[in-house]
């Protein structure tokens, strides 16, 4: 009973817990019969796993596209120098739920903040959201777009906000 508490309380993922994200990873549709007898686990073990790991905000099922089969879909990464006055977290939540960015970070080196933006209705979107959206934050002193010409395993997730495809 002990272990199933610790479970329940768990903050960190586990072997387990990754071998099953790993499997999903691969084939997101996957049975969880399939995924108990690959794991050498019961089902009912599988199902409780990923139930409580989605609860716990620890694993999250998603679908993801691949921006190379869509022609106007470009990605790119943002850098931007933040002028923050103490109030870095709050700027990069901004950030981070902008319409367009995948996932948003502060960063070491000469930028402060890097976003991963997606734009489905092409270079002027992301003109848009480089010369606009940024700027309407307030803190964003300087930027540099680095925009991704052509990638490998970019499976990507559309953030919110971004229009249909």
């Amino acid at each position: 009973m002990i272990q199933m508490e610790a479970f329940l309380d768990k903050t960190v993922l586990d072997a387990l817990d990754n071998e099953i994200i790993l499997l999903l990873t691969a084939e997101g549709r996957m049975p969880i019969g399939e995924m108990a007898t690959k794991l050498d686990v019961t089902a009912p073990t599988i199902r409780s796993r990923i139930k409580i790991l989605e609860e716990k905000g620890l694993f999250k099922v998603s679908g993801l596209v691949d921006p190379s089969r869509h022609p106007d879909m470009i990605t790119a990464i943002v850098a931007m120098s933040i002028q923050s006055k103490g109030q870095m977290d709050q700027i990069m939540d901004k950030i981070s739920r902008l319409a367009n960015v995948a996932w948003a970070g502060v960063v070491a080196g000469r930028y402060d903040i890097v976003a991963e933006v997606v734009c489905v209705g092409g270079k002027e979107e992301l003109y848009q959201f480089t010369t606009e959206t940024i700027l309407k934050i307030g803190n964003v002193v300087r930027s540099e777009t680095f925009i991704i010409m052509k990638s490998r395993q970019n499976w990507l997730r559309l953030p919110e906000g971004v229009g249909n495809i």
